[in-house]
């Protein structure tokens, strides 16, 4: 039990980021095609479950044969730089105003990160088996307080470009996030893996659901860089600054870890793997969170697609 839980807390940990925890990438992904939003993100639940039970299953082998291949390891880290680099933009956008006390926050974040990137998987579990669970009941609360009336606006319906940017969503979140989430599959049983895979499924999926009801009962929320924080007050406003800055953490975590087994992989030392995979995406970073979402991450899944038909074939053509 103790097992499953951790695994859930890491898988939620690694997708549940800024992006995901604002509403910009419910928005993004979903809102913008309107009430058929609500199928996709249905359709979501099935490709989340799939991807989380085949990472947690095979992913392990998978990567390892992948291991030597220098493209593979340069298109991980190409998209693990850009998911991590929102992370940081998101995190800068919730600390408090005062200067002093966003850079004490911000080193602070960055030292945390370093040790991630040191210690692994154990080091990550532990974070997010204490941070998780509070961002999950304030993520809930947010989310109701701000639920009114179920709307069924109408935007752009191409269901085409819906299914496209489904199928997107699902590859952005796991195809880097894979890496964590089959390191973390080696100490599950198969039943375990199911149970795992269901629970963070069905959550994320509800969280989507939720979110994209509250964003189409508001639309001009959905063209801010952050919904979620534009359309919360009281409260509710002071939860969902924890929820991003949490879930920017923790997920920044994950991808700064991936980030350094990249560049191990690609000869760089483990000094300099750190550093590069730390102030690299802090940098890249001042291009703004808004921008990074609406422009870099549509590349970065393209991009993912490859790195998931590679992790889906390679064992097939090597057997």
């Amino acid at each position: 039990m103790k097992k499953s839980f951790s695994s859930i807390m890491i898988v939620i940990g690694t997708v549940i980021g800024s992006g995901f925890a604002s509403g910009k990438e419910v928005a993004v992904f979903f809102s913008r095609f309107g009430k058929i939003s609500y199928f996709f993100i249905v359709l979501s639940f099935f490709l989340f479950y799939g991807l989380i039970y085949f990472f947690l299953s095979k992913g392990s082998k998978a990567l390892e044969r992948l291991s030597k291949s220098k493209i593979f390891s340069l298109l991980c880290l190409f998209v693990s730089l850009i998911f991590s680099s929102s992370m940081f933009a998101g995190t800068i956008n919730i600390l408090p105003s005062s200067a002093i006390l966003k850079i004490l926050l911000l080193v602070v974040v960055v030292v945390v990160c370093v040790i991630v990137a040191s210690k692994g998987i154990k080091s990550l579990g532990f974070i997010n088996s204490i941070l998780i669970p509070t961002t999950i009941f304030c993520m809930i609360y947010v989310l109701f307080s701000n639920f009114k009336d179920i709307s069924f606006a109408t935007f752009n319906q191409n269901g085409f470009a819906g299914l496209l940017f489904t199928i997107l969503y699902a590859v952005l979140n796991f195809s880097i996030s894979g890496v964590v989430i089959a390191k973390t599959g080696e100490m599950l049983t198969k039943k375990q893996k199911a149970i795992v895979s269901f629970v963070s499924s069905f959550l994320l999926s509800s969280f989507l659901m939720l979110t994209n009801f509250i964003l189409l009962s508001n639309p001009d929320a959905i063209r801010q860089d952050m919904p979620l924080v534009y359309i919360s007050s009281g409260l509710a406003n002071l939860f969902i600054s924890f929820v991003i800055f949490s879930g920017c953490i923790t997920t920044l975590f994950s991808l700064v870890w991936t980030s350094r087994l990249a560049l191990k992989r690609l000869g760089v030392s483990l000094k300099w793997s750190i550093v590069i995979s730390v102030l690299m995406p802090l940098s890249l970073s001042m291009l703004g969170f808004g921008s990074i979402v609406s422009y870099l991450y549509p590349l970065a899944s393209i991009i993912g697609i490859g790195i998931l038909l590679l992790i889906f074939t390679v064992p097939v053509k090597n057997h």
